[in-house]
């Protein structure tokens, strides 16, 4: 399991960078980093239904974390890290800190999702990370409140 330990980014993208995987991301986050495995100019395969159109953030924990288990120490900065690399690709690339559901993901609007949304919103894969226990509200608000630009 590379869930919650301080090598959970780097196990991830070794992973990630082995041919046996068939799966990427553009960036691996744990509680003590964040490491780009994938450009954000070019197409990673994290989210089958969303790859071209997205930049994939692997988060260290399990989908079938409950909500206070995304309260520990070692996942609130495991979030720190995610809102803070959400807040400056959302900066860099004008896009609405908003969670972004199936259905706004099949009329193309902008913002952040999981997997399970685009799981849902496609029909190619039966992801279901980050998981119901998933502070949304808490993640986002972090993001927002670590961004530079003015929402829009």
């Amino acid at each position: 399991e590379i869930a919650e330990h301080g090598q959970a980014a780097e196990a991830c993208a070794r992973w990630f960078a082995s041919p046996a995987s068939e799966v990427s991301a553009h960036y691996c986050v744990d509680s003590a980093e964040v490491i780009q495995c994938v450009r954000e100019q070019d197409i990673a395969w994290h989210a089958r239904g969303g790859n071209t159109t997205s930049i994939g953030i692997e988060l260290a924990g399990m989908a079938g974390q409950g909500r206070r288990d995304w309260e520990d120490a070692y996942s609130e900065a495991v979030l720190e890290r995610a809102a803070e690399l959400v807040a400056d690709i959302a900066d860099r690339y004008e896009i609405p800190i908003r969670k972004v559901g199936p259905s706004g993901l099949r009329k193309e609007l902008r913002g952040v999702t999981g997997h399970a949304d685009v799981s849902e919103a496609f029909r190619k894969s039966d992801h279901w990370d980050p998981g119901p226990g998933f502070p949304w509200a808490d993640f986002l608000a972090r993001a927002r409140s670590l961004r530079s630009l003015v929402e829009f």
